[in-house]
């Protein structure tokens, strides 16, 4: 503005723009001082692709001057990272260095960017900007028209797999195991005591299956050939049988303690008859093995009444 417009202004404006003045003078006169310059360091990228664009700054020493940091709007561009260089200061002049690396989702053919620098004065600060430099955005598809049939349209086509990896929902499983591990615990309550009770039916006879059949072949071995040893092992599974499904502890008494122990005297007749059997060589030993797994078969039946109304 010349000295003719101030005059034309009224008073209280001409003070104003002349205090602005002297206050921007010492700015413009170290902003002279300061040389910025920039550009692209490729001169072509893809959509997507990133670029750098490199910014410098020569200046007076004694001036502190603030490069742009993540927050600077680089629009059109959008900011990726910063490389910064330390300052060098010769004879005076500092000169300072940044390589900022950019990307654009832009469809613009040619973009275009400056960047400041910000001189500090006092509780101030002046900018100076780099010239603009400009980008050529290479496109694979030059032009597309608003209608077109799709076997007309410029694509690539690529038949190649490309294998998709789904993240993993942990929420969504732990929710799934929460229900579940709820649904067993209801079930459990309704039903855990016939649950229980099925499989103890189930492993009862299977073992009382498994002994009569272990049983019998000792017998049918006797039948043919008196062995002491078979008619003791024969004696050893009926105990351990009798053991496992009374809960008494038939392998560990002599027949004296057995016999009390069953309360029965013809059972008892029959474990002397078995003792003479081993220890004698009593060979009329069939009949009372078989009258002990008449005994045994007995009180599996028994058991089995009491597990299943139990």
């Amino acid at each position: 503005m010349s000295l003719t417009g101030l005059k034309g202004l009224g008073s209280l404006n001409r003070i104003r723009i002349t205090l602005a003045l002297i206050c921007l003078l010492p700015a413009l006169a170290f902003s002279q001082d300061v040389e910025v310059k920039g550009g692209f360091l490729s001169d072509s990228l893809k959509i997507g692709e990133q670029t750098a664009f490199y910014l410098t700054a020569r200046y007076p020493s004694d001036l502190t001057v603030l490069f742009p940091d993540s927050t600077h709007a680089f629009t059109p561009f959008e900011y990726q990272s910063k490389e910064y260089f330390l300052t060098r200061t010769t004879n005076g002049i500092s000169a300072d260095s940044a390589v900022y690396f950019l990307t654009t989702f832009e469809v613009d053919r040619v973009q275009y960017l400056d960047l400041p620098v910000y001189v500090v004065i006092d509780n101030d600060s002046t900018q100076v900007t780099s010239d603009a430099d400009s980008v050529l955005i290479t496109q694979f598809v030059a032009q597309v028209p608003d209608t077109v049939a799709t076997e007309q349209l410029p694509l690539k086509m690529n038949t190649a797999y490309q294998k998709v990896f789904y993240d993993f929902n942990i929420w969504l499983v732990i929710i799934i195991l929460t229900i579940l591990l709820a649904l067993a615990i209801l079930v459990w309550i309704l039903f855990g005591k016939k649950i229980q009770r099925h499989f103890l039916l189930k492993r009862m006879q299977k073992n009382h299956a498994y002994f009569l059949n272990t049983y019998n072949n000792f017998v049918a071995q006797l039948r043919t050939t008196f062995s002491p040893p078979t008619t003791e092992s024969a004696l050893v599974t009926w105990k351990r049988y009798m053991e496992q499904l009374e809960a008494r502890p038939y392998t560990k008494l002599t027949t004296r303690e057995t016999q009390r122990l069953v309360t029965e005297p013809a059972l008892a007749e029959h474990l002397r008859r078995i003792d003479k059997a081993i220890y004698g060589h009593d060979t009329t030993v069939v009949e009372s093995l078989e009258n002990l797994k008449q005994f045994a078969d007995q009180q599996f039946h028994r058991k089995l009444k009491e597990v299943q109304h139990g």
